[in-house]
């Protein structure tokens, strides 16, 4: 008897909830885990006689939906979605610019947003009254984020309205928007090889309807690894919830 010891690729693809593909198929993914693992209920029939009282009669395996565990060690913008059950869209934002664009400063050192983000150095221009306030002495910005606030000792330390004149850079990239509890329906492809004996192995999940298992912790100090559990589920013109081909 020979050992399984497999190393391989995972792919993934969107489906809807019968299992239809409703994306692209990605990969390979670097996939930590992919366990398949049956479940059964056992259902009893016992004795109610009183020499046999409480012992088994019958016993027959009831098969319960074959639970399914995805862990991943990379991600990109898509995957922290799917996470999250949130939506995932693209950002486009398009180039902005203001000029003598009203904004109140507070006085207690909290932030206003100015209304847009990517704010550049170039045509930037904060003023009160007739006066040019100074950036890093007068008020301190974030430029990336689009905030402001007056300093301590500086001409508008005391708050008050200002105007300003900005330019914003064009904005692309993904969105991720919560609010909205997405399923996470895949259906998973395993292309591997039993390192033992050389032999191919070709796996298909068809629709694994999951969940994320795990937090995000968008700020921790090492690499995001989602995982994910759930079943396989029948998908649609399938007979099957997983195979498992073993090439020689």
């Amino acid at each position: 008897m020979s050992g399984f010891l497999l190393r391989g690729e995972v792919f993934i693809q969107r489906t809807n909830s019968v299992g239809v593909p409703s994306g692209k198929i990605v990969g390979p993914v670097n996939a930590e885990a992919l366990e398949i693992e049956p479940d059964v209920e056992e259902i009893v029939r016992t004795s109610k006689n009183k020499s046999t009282y409480g012992k088994a009669l019958a016993k027959v395996n009831s098969p319960n939906p074959t639970k399914i565990k995805l862990k991943l060690d990379e991600t990109d913008s898509k995957l922290i979605a799917e996470a999250l059950g949130a939506e995932h869209s693209n950002l486009n934002q398009q180039a902005a610019t203001g000029t003598a664009v009203p904004l109140l400063l507070h006085s207690d050192g909290s932030w206003s947003e100015i209304g847009v983000r990517q704010i550049t150095s170039t045509g930037w221009k904060v003023m009160q009254n007739t006066t040019e306030l100074v950036d890093g002495t007068d008020y301190e910005v974030k430029w990336a984020t689009g905030l402001i606030r007056p300093l301590a000792g500086g001409a508008i330390a005391a708050g008050g309205e200002v105007k300003i004149d900005y330019q914003a850079l064009a904005l692309e990239g993904s969105r991720i928007k919560g609010g909205e509890i997405q399923d996470v329906n895949w259906a998973i492809k395993l292309s591997a090889q039993n390192v033992v004996t050389g032999e191919k192995v070709e796996g298909e999940i068809p629709l694994a309807q999951l969940r994320s298992s795990s937090p995000i912790n968008l700020l921790q100090n090492e690499f995001m690894a989602p995982e994910f559990e759930g079943v396989a589920s029948v998908a649609q013109g399938k007979n099957y919830d997983y195979q498992i081909d073993v090439i020689k």
